[in-house]
């Protein structure tokens, strides 16, 4: 796993810092999972979503809100699948900053992070 590109976003003292990991399989995404949790430990929320592929060739779509209140991964994976990226994942990780965004903004911004950096992989 490598990191391809890293970002960051303020909204309302809330901290977004989104990763774009090149993996090849589950468990390069796993792994990069977990570095970005040692590197986040007091994050709030880690959002991801990958494609890659399984031991026999066939792409595999991965996503989770890691309970936030929205779908913008739901919607990041069909990008994912729409543009035929393979072999990347997207984490974005969320330090709350004290004031609710609401849902539908929180969905705008983790969804534009996770398409900006996708637009690295083409």
């Amino acid at each position: 796993m490598n990191l391809a590109h890293q970002e960051e976003y303020m909204e309302k003292r809330s901290r977004f810092i989104a990763f774009l990991y090149v993996v090849k399989d589950d468990e390069e995404f796993r792994s990069a999972l977990e570095a970005v949790r040692a590197q986040h430990p007091k994050a709030r929320h880690i959002l991801r979503c990958g494609r890659f592929l399984n031991r026999f060739g066939v792409p595999v779509l991965t996503s989770s809100e890691d309970k936030e209140p929205i779908s913008s991964m739901k919607r990041l994976s069909g990008l994912f699948e729409k543009k035929d990226i393979v072999g990347y994942g997207v984490f974005i990780v969320r330090y709350f900053g004290g004031t609710k965004l609401g849902a539908s903004h929180l969905d705008r911004v983790y969804f534009g992070l996770g398409a900006n950096l996708l637009s690295y992989c083409l």
